[in-house]
């Protein structure tokens, strides 16, 4: 049984709302996050490859020097947007956030 449920249009628009990070590029979310140094950018992308191993979802990226883009959706649900990929957006933002509050 799936442990996600497929999100309307509208709950897309609403969860997005609340996460400035992210848009909607269909079929996916995306959020793009610069850092400091790439070092840091390296070490934000090992805690959210921890946390998408706990979550059993998995975002793919792109890692430029500091900068960092994110983008997904879940592909057991036809390639469609989730709870599952709002709750991993909020993960990494969260994440995001702390990363980019170190000096």
């Amino acid at each position: 049984m799936a442990h996600y449920k497929i999100l309307s249009d509208a709950e897309i628009r609403a969860a997005l709302a609340e996460l400035p990070d992210w848009s909607l590029k269909a079929p996916n979310i995306e959020a793009r996050f610069e850092l400091k140094t790439f070092r840091d950018a390296i070490a934000f992308i090992v805690e959210v490859a921890i946390q998408a191993e706990v979550m059993n979802h998995h975002p793919e990226f792109h890692n430029s020097y500091n900068i960092l883009t994110f983008s997904f959706c879940t592909h057991d649900a036809g390639m469609k947007i989730t709870d599952l990929d709002i709750e991993t957006a909020k993960h990494i933002s969260a994440l995001a956030r702390r990363f980019q509050s170190m000096v």
